[in-house]
């Protein structure tokens, strides 16, 4: 699995018409949907995992380095039956959210 996050992240800027503001301003938007949807990734992963599970993050949250984004994605998906569609599931939720509020800021403002 990729960085599903970064994909997500290019996808929603362009719905929402993001895309064509100013560079600076994209790069704070970028942070905030990547920092949004890696919680609400990991609230949906965590409500999955059961409590053996669970024990085995809290050891690899731990671990004196902590795992790059790459390794908890195969934890999750070893873990988690159907992880990369209830990650795709999780995203899209998400964007439908963010792109209704894009609109409704540019009516407010536009």
């Amino acid at each position: 699995m990729n960085d599903p996050i970064q994909q997500f992240i290019q996808e929603v800027l362009k719905k929402a018409g993001v895309s064509q503001m100013p560079e600076d301003f994209k790069q704070q938007y970028v942070e905030k949907l990547a920092a949004e949807a890696q919680k609400r990734l990991g609230i949906m992963a965590l409500s999955e995992m059961d409590e053996k599970g669970m024990k085995e993050f809290e050891k690899l949250m731990t671990a004196e380095k902590a795992p790059e984004q790459k390794e908890l994605l195969a934890f999750f998906e070893s873990k988690i039956p159907d992880f990369p569609k209830k990650v795709t599931e999780t995203l899209k939720k998400f964007a439908s959210e963010f792109i209704q509020g894009a609109e409704r800021l540019k009516r407010v403002h536009g």
